[in-house]
């Protein structure tokens, strides 16, 4: 006898996890106590978190580390589930309530918990970002300081901001020495001209899915994988949308230097502009994602 699947859903926010399991609703606090008086009063259910910006990390890792299942979906894709089903007004409990339903109806594949290695690299590249744009933000304020005293104590924190990045740096190529897999992934990365070891390190963070998914799966799940907007008689341009905002940064810059000293992709941006008269915008879109699809074929093909 098939038994139904029970799904629970978590509306989460810094201090509260508020649950629905499909009849009942309840709040816990967001905390490793809360956790797990949330897993005793759902038992064995389907968890399924909204990504709220990391505050869903802890329980649902909790959920995973005793061998329970859970999924971390996008809160875009609920909310627009939500309106589509007439359900305008939003509290957290009725988000619980959408996201249990919302799991009913699309069925989320079940999340897998980073290894340790994996979480680390992912805190160091995310750091490296924070103090890569700090220092471009003082870098900028030095050009249009006239005052000697903040001269110097902008030139101060820009000295202490480069000790910074290299300590970081320094931490990301032990991270990655201590884990023979990620290192050789990020080999791998580095053979496509184009990519270095800072987008090496920024997609094994932010995709640790590359070299398990097709080359539409891969594009989509960056965001750049061109959608149809056909209507009637109409066809529309097709555009990308959605996708982790990272890894663009990361493969824009990618691209960007890829046109220049990539033979193959330099011949390729120049036809789409210059033969198919393409927005140089798309063009580079279009060497993102080569990119993108080189650095996944060869990691799943590292054996070959």
């Amino acid at each position: 006898m098939n038994m139904e699947k029970v799904y629970c859903g978590v509306d989460v926010s810094k201090k509260h996890l508020d649950a629905f399991n499909g009849k009942t609703a309840r709040r816990f606090d967001n905390t490793c106590e809360g956790a797990t008086a949330l897993m005793n009063w759902a038992g064995n259910a389907h968890y399924v978190f909204e990504s709220t910006g990391g505050y869903e990390r802890m329980a649902a890792w909790m959920v995973m580390a005793a061998d329970g299942t859970a999924s971390i979906v996008n809160p875009s894709r609920v909310r627009h589930f939500a309106l589509g089903m007439g359900q305008i007004a939003k509290t957290d409990p009725i988000d619980a309530r959408m996201i249990c339903d919302f799991a009913s109806h699309t069925e989320p594949k079940p999340s897998k918990k980073p290894s340790s290695a994996q979480r680390r690299l992912t805190a160091l590249v995310d750091r490296r970002v924070h103090l890569s744009d700090m220092h471009t933000a003082e870098k900028n304020r030095l050009g249009t300081a006239d005052e000697p005293e903040m001269i110097r104590l902008i030139k101060q924190h820009l000295k202490w901001l480069e000790k910074q990045l290299e300590k970081i740096e320094a931490k990301i190529t032990d991270t990655l020495a201590e884990d023979a897999t990620m290192t050789k992934k990020a080999k791998c990365i580095q053979s496509i001209k184009g990519l270095g070891i800072v987008n090496a390190v920024t997609l094994l963070a932010h995709l640790p899915e590359i070299g398990t998914l097709s080359r539409r799966e891969i594009a989509s799940l960056a965001g750049l994988a061109p959608f149809n907007r056909d209507s009637g008689g109409k066809s529309g341009r097709r555009h990308v949308c959605g996708g982790r905002r990272r890894l663009r940064s990361c493969l824009y810059m990618a691209a960007m230097n890829a046109r220049t000293y990539n033979p193959v992709l330099r011949e390729f941006y120049q036809r789409l502009v210059n033969e198919n008269h393409r927005p140089k915008m798309v063009a580079l879109t279009a060497v993102m994602r080569k990119l993108l699809i080189a650095a996944n074929s060869a990691v799943k093909n590292a054996e070959i």
